[in-house]
């Protein structure tokens, strides 16, 4: 269903994700660490254009899931689950979040 398997805890049977503190996507907690990440990627993709998710305005996550410090990183925030769910109860509150993200349209311009 779009969820990779080293982002969150799954159960055995995989049907369920389990809360975990250390797991969840990443989220860039500075501007300047963006612009870092930025560089690497143009590296990468040998001058294509590179679009850029980004959260502009505090928004309500979604019950079940909560930014946490990601304890590998000062730069970062986890997006966790805090309690049991669905795979697809995950997927829906996911792509909640991400029709709430800006897109910024060829980052060079904007970094």
């Amino acid at each position: 269903m779009g969820v990779r398997k080293r982002d969150y805890l799954f159960s055995p049977d995989e049907h369920w994700v389990l809360p975990h503190e250390k797991m969840g996507l990443s989220f860039s907690a500075h501007w300047q660490h963006l612009k870092r990440i930025y560089r690497l990627k143009k590296k990468i993709t040998r001058g294509l254009p590179i679009h850029v998710f980004w959260v502009l305005e505090k928004v309500d996550i979604p019950s079940g899931l909560a930014f946490v410090p990601d304890p590998k990183d000062k730069n970062h925030y986890l997006l966790t689950v805090t309690e049991r769910m669905k795979v697809e109860t995950l997927v829906e509150k996911l792509t909640w979040v991400a029709d709430r993200m800006s897109v910024i349209r060829e980052a060079q311009d904007a970094l």
